[in-house]
């Protein structure tokens, strides 16, 4: 008897490992003519697309593993319900969000509103399960409404149809806002919380942020987006107002090696930036204005450009001509070059593009300004006296 008993505990133990080994997607649709299924995620900060995927009388399965629970989207390609094309652009319909966890997961609904289905499977699951019909009817007034925009949508209208389409999902952020809020008050440790506002934090006030990661509970902090935001938080203390800045450690246009040791005696600006950056680009011309009045009276600036893609030397050469093309004749370092022994944006817990960071003559970080800031004229003013 105790040798049986000892053989169910261990196939009980092997049944529960078995089980968490990886997720099994079980996706069954009405009217559903073909159309893929489309998986996206983000693991270790790498974006994950997956479409593979199985018949098994009548679902599409969908297996795979990932290291921790995050939150996926999923959306059905070929649908011509799900798709827009206005003047030329491409609009989707909101896709189908939900925790992928080890587990296994029942997806099902209507091929024609796939971003409302059913979701079964998985602690995460159950929890966003309180909101989920909430959200669903914000999902079907928005995707309404952009579709009868397009309806009627004039070409060549003055405002764009891109526009129209972020109006209405901006007449119903509060709603969505307020719906997330109580949901974290409420589950402070879900994944589905600690995503809210991952997905919010570039926008928030370092004190703010602060405020509603400290609430979160200690599961979804030690999330990867709670991760993401505590190396965010703790690059924002290291470098707050009055702290000594952190040294570059990289080389400029011409190879020569970068060091705020040297420029000391001389307030330097930080311009963390990039070729792709538009509104960094359109800044260039006031910061070539500002170098100009203030370098005789004791300013440096360092442009410290962060460039998207794997290729090097793709981004350097975009990097260099871009210098070229904007005129921009201080020193300019690339943070590509050398970033895995030194990486100057996260070190500086950049988040936003431009970002400008002024140090005073001992290298002491005196004003931090996210966009465009007038306030940077101000302190510039204020510190040379003109």
């Amino acid at each position: 008897m105790k040798k049986n008993l000892l053989l169910l505990f261990c196939l009980l133990i092997a049944a529960s490992g078995f089980a968490r080994e990886g997720f099994t997607l079980r996706i069954k649709l009405r009217d559903n003519k073909n159309y893929k299924p489309w998986l996206v995620y983000i693991e270790n900060n790498k974006r994950k697309v997956d479409s593979t995927y199985s018949l098994e009388k009548g679902y599409m399965v969908m297996k795979g593993k990932v290291d921790e629970p995050v939150i996926a989207f999923l959306s059905l390609k070929g649908n011509p319900a799900l798709d827009l094309t206005v003047a030329g652009e491409l609009i989707p319909a909101p896709m189908l969000g939900f925790v992928l966890s080890n587990d296994e997961i029942t997806i099902s609904g209507d091929a024609d509103k796939f971003y409302s289905a059913s979701v079964k499977g998985g602690k995460g699951n159950k929890e966003w399960e309180t909101i989920r019909d909430r959200e669903n009817k914000i999902k079907e007034e928005n995707w309404t409404a952009i579709r009868k925009a397009a309806a009627a949508y004039e070409p060549g209208a003055a405002a764009g149809f891109r526009k129209v389409v972020n109006k209405i999902y901006a007449a119903r952020s509060e709603e969505e806002r307020a719906m997330q809020q109580s949901f974290t008050a409420a589950y402070p440790n879900s994944i589905l919380s600690v995503y809210y506002l991952y997905r919010n934090y570039i926008f928030l006030q370092d004190d703010t942020l602060k405020t509603a990661y400290n609430n979160l509970g200690p599961n979804a902090r030690k999330s990867f987006y709670g991760r993401v935001i505590g190396d965010k938080l703790a690059s924002v203390e290291a470098t707050a107002i009055g702290k000594p800045a952190i040294d570059l450690r990289k080389k400029d246009a011409n190879g020569n090696e970068v060091s705020l040791a040297t420029l000391k005696g001389r307030y330097v600006l930080l311009d963390f930036w990039g070729t792709w950056c538009h509104s960094c680009r359109a800044s260039h011309p006031h910061l070539k204005e500002l170098y100009s009045k203030y370098k005789p009276e004791g300013l440096e600036i360092v442009g410290i450009a962060s460039e998207n893609g794997n290729d090097l030397e793709k981004n350097r050469k975009g990097w260099l001509e871009a210098i070229e093309q904007d005129g921009i004749n201080w020193v300019n370092v690339l943070n590509n070059e050398g970033i895995a022994e030194f990486d100057a944006v996260n070190a500086y817990g950049i988040a936003a593009f431009p970002t400008k960071i002024l140090l005073d003559k001992e290298g002491r970080i005196i004003g931090r300004w996210i966009g465009s800031s007038e306030e940077l004229d101000k302190k510039l003013k204020e510190v040379f006296g003109k």
